[in-house]
């Protein structure tokens, strides 16, 4: 029989468990934070509200992610067959500190991949679907991303040379597929990880966990600081955090 952790105090009077260790919501964190999705008869507050409700605590933490956000490090995750390796992956993104990731749904699945892949990311996480992994590419690049492609090839550039001085996106493609020609010759290049066993690669949310630590501990090396949002951002940010928060914690208060 499993064990559960005691509860502990959050934010309010009533509110029995942090909200941290509940599963993530269903949908994009935008949608948790619509303001039309209320809860009847309450109206709207804004992160200012809710703010000093707040356990000391729960503010310290928020503030230090908040702080530790890396938006100039990003992953694309283009037509993942697997929800698991996609949730893998978003976990790991959301744990290293990533604003964002890109994701583009595998079409096999109908209506339904977009929804499982969005329903699977933490509550923490930026979220972005985009209709191809190309078009995810080109959108990036344009922004000022270099793009690389995970690949097989050994003529690729090993994960560890790749450059850290400037925004990066590694992209990573279906299962089995691999990056569509289109998608490649949108990438700026492709990487690669050594294998020194006898497999040929690694699992695709392990090869990300892998790549993606390197670039983000490589990035905040080089910047001398966790994170890179500008102030407008990290406030932006710690009052979304703040909203989610009392979302969920509303959500648990004991109905009458």
């Amino acid at each position: 029989m499993s064990r559960r952790r005691p509860p502990r105090p959050w934010v309010g009077p009533v509110t029995p468990v942090d909200p941290a260790d509940l599963p993530g919501p269903r949908g994009l964190t935008e949608e948790v934070l619509r303001e039309d999705e209320g809860d009847a008869g309450v109206a709207p507050a804004s992160a200012a509200f809710y703010w000093p409700l707040l356990t000391a605590e729960r503010k310290a933490r928020i503030q230090s992610v908040v702080e530790a956000r890396l938006q100039s490090i990003t992953v694309v995750l283009d037509r993942l067959l697997d929800p698991h390796n996609t949730a893998a992956i978003l976990r790991t993104a959301e744990g290293l500190g990533l604003a964002r990731v890109h994701v583009v749904a595998h079409q096999a699945a109908d209506g339904i991949a977009h929804r499982r892949v969005t329903q699977d990311a933490h509550k923490w996480l930026e979220v972005e679907p985009h209709a191809s992994g190309a078009q995810a590419a080109r959108r990036l690049r344009e922004s000022g991303f270099e793009v690389w492609a995970g690949h097989l090839d050994r003529a690729a550039r090993l994960y560890s040379e790749l450059p850290v001085d400037r925004p990066v996106a590694l992209l990573f493609g279906n299962e089995h597929e691999g990056p569509s020609p289109e998608t490649l010759a949108a990438c700026t290049g492709t990487f690669r990880i050594p294998m020194a066993g006898f497999t040929q690669s690694f699992n695709v949310s392990v090869g990300a966990g892998i790549a993606l630590a390197h670039l983000a501990g490589a990035r905040r090396r080089l910047l001398g600081r966790p994170g890179d949002l500008s102030e407008e951002a990290r406030v932006q940010l710690r009052d979304r955090f703040t909203l989610l928060a009392a979302k969920l914690a509303r959500r648990m208060k004991p109905r009458p």
